[in-house]
């Protein structure tokens, strides 16, 4: 039966079509498979890369934040009285409640005040954040809670309680040592950062975030995924950027590592955020392309067998007629003729049509893939062009472009949006309105060229001279709005003052000394609206330049005085 023509010609198109679909599946699943590995070590890349980069930068604000208020002359001169320290401290965990404890000491070690009494009165010389705030501000590594962790309630998820310590030194005015300001830090802090930047289906798909210290042992892991104190390789955290590794658990993963960088050599704890997922997950795309690839490949092969059985047996009958003519004529009968058909042309013809028709789908295949590829390519550039406009254009529609600094549509935005956190939280907010005075008489006197310099010089310094908390824009001409969040009035007209001395600190040539008057306001009733504090700032900078320029004036219902160059010493 194997002998027939019509089932070898069958077998041999279902072998060259099985063949075919094979080869396309092992070409396209490495085809795949490395496209894939591309692309998922990128988004695994970028994921490392962004939660380095905002722990990097907690760590630094929150340094920051602690070497700032022990830094800051009036706090330097109270002391170490609990009375004062006390409101302070409280305040300022309220405000960052990342910080599960913020604390006061002498210069011996002893807690003078704390925030919930928390130690007050206890000895803390012992422990390494005093030891090294005496000389310098100090950020320590994670650590577990040694005296507080009866002291405060349990974390939700059952973990034993963790640290990051920040202390500075405290000096009085002439520069001896009071003691230190220390704070506790939530490590609880590293979990929100990887919920929030890591997607539900992220971690369905087995994505996973680790924190690893300089000594290589896991601070940081996903819920049921690490153990206490777990220490990866060495090996596992040097290389590339992105590999497949097997990790201790015996399983491999496609690893992404970057490196927590140091905004400051204070915060430079040589943590590394390690992100993986199972390759087994991470390949799934590949994996169902080979099965259709395969599947398709199995029905085509299923149909040209159906399809030559067809055709060969249409081929073959007249070879089998030239077989029965040739019996005859074996058996004598002479007269019989051959059939004129009984050449090997067709069997030519035949063999050069597979080898055409095998040719002919290849190529389409092939081109099928250069034009998807090319399509795939064009969309991604057309895509990432559209987004760039897109993001240029929102900036241009908020952006002032002669200084740089945003424009009275992002101030309408931002104002509303600070306005809901105060009426929400109660949260404190001021409004400084700003204008540049006898500006038309620079435009006169020098032209608008110089006039734009002025501008674009008062930009700078009032820029230079803002907290990072604090928003600056310029609304009119030569009007500048700043809002400062968490500012009572005192704050609020201090920090006033401290921008009116920087813009008439320095000359501006050609026209020289430039002042500037403000107007401060807040917010008033227990429903305030942008339109009143903007209008209250207006009339208290109306009121600045009536008392004769450069100076700071509180709109009426806060505070009645005008805020001159000597208000504030």
């Amino acid at each position: 039966m194997l002998r027939s023509f019509r089932l070898q010609i069958t077998l041999v198109f279902g072998l060259i079509c099985a063949a075919v679909a094979v080869s396309l599946s092992v070409v396209l699943t490495q085809v795949i498979g490395a496209q894939v590995a591309r692309n998922q070590g990128q988004a695994l890349g970028l994921l490392a890369r962004s939660t380095s980069s905002i722990l990097s930068e907690g760590l630094y604000e929150r340094m920051r934040e602690i070497e700032l208020l022990a830094a800051n002359p009036d706090v330097a001169g109270a002391g170490l009285d609990p009375a004062l320290w006390r409101p302070l401290l409280e305040r300022m965990q309220r405000t960052r409640p990342h910080f599960a404890w913020i604390g006061v000491t002498d210069a011996k070690g002893v807690v003078h005040a704390s925030t919930g009494g928390l130690l007050q009165g206890q000895d803390v010389s012992a422990r390494p954040w005093f030891q090294h705030a005496r000389s310098a501000p100090y950020a320590g590594d994670v650590h577990p809670a040694k005296l507080l962790e009866k002291l405060l309630p349990r974390p939700d998820d059952g973990e034993p309680m963790r640290f990051i310590d920040f202390a500075a030194p405290l000096h009085d005015p002439q520069g001896r040592l009071l003691g230190v300001l220390g704070a506790h830090g939530s490590w609880a802090w590293a979990g929100e950062i990887t919920s929030t930047l890591l997607s539900q289906a992220g971690r369905a798909q087995g994505i996973g975030v680790f924190i690893v210290d300089a000594k290589g042992v896991v601070i940081h892991h996903p819920e049921g995924e690490g153990r206490p104190e777990e220490r990866l390789p060495p090996a596992m955290l040097a290389g590339g950027e992105v590999g497949e590794l097997q990790w201790p658990d015996g399983q491999r993963y496609l690893t992404a590592r970057a490196t927590v960088p140091a905004k400051h050599p204070t915060t430079d704890l040589g943590w590394t955020v390690v992100v993986r997922q199972p390759v087994a997950q991470a390949f799934e795309t590949a994996r169902s392309a080979r099965d259709l690839v395969l599947g398709a490949g199995g029905l085509a092969a299923l149909g040209a067998m159906a399809c030559a059985w067809v055709v060969a047996g249409h081929f073959s009958r007249p070879l089998q007629r030239i077989s029965a003519s040739a019996r005859r004529i074996e058996a004598g009968d002479l007269d019989v003729q051959l059939p004129a058909d009984a050449t090997s042309a067709e069997l030519q013809q035949l063999g050069a049509s597979l080898q055409a028709m095998t040719r002919t789908l290849v190529e389409q295949r092939r081109e099928v893939e250069r034009t998807n590829e090319d399509l795939e390519m064009r969309v991604a550039q057309r895509t990432a062009a559209l987004e760039r406009a897109t993001a240029e254009l929102e900036s241009l529609a908020r952006r002032d472009p002669l200084t740089g600094l945003f424009n009275r549509r992002a101030a309408d935005d931002r104002l509303e949006h600070e306005l809901a956190l105060h009426r929400r939280h109660g949260r404190p907010l001021a409004v400084l309105l700003g204008d540049v005075d006898h500006f038309k008489r620079v435009n006169d006197t020098h032209g608008h060229e110089v006039g734009d310099r002025v501008l674009i010089e008062v930009a700078q310094r009032l820029s230079a001279h803002c907290r990072g908390t604090d928003f600056i824009a310029r609304v009119g001409g030569e009007e500048f709005l700043l809002l400062l969040p968490e500012t009572d009035t005192l704050g609020a007209v201090q920090a006033a003052e401290k921008l009116r001395r920087a813009v008439c600190a320095e000359p501006i040539a050609p026209v020289g000394t430039v002042t500037l008057s403000i107007g401060v306001a807040q917010p008033q009733g227990p429903e305030p609206s942008p339109k009143a504090m903007l209008r209250a700032a207006d009339q208290a900078l109306y009121e600045a330049k009536r008392q004769g320029r450069d100076r700071v004036v509180v709109a009426a219902g806060h505070h009645t005085a005008a805020a001159g160059p000597d208000l504030l010493g």
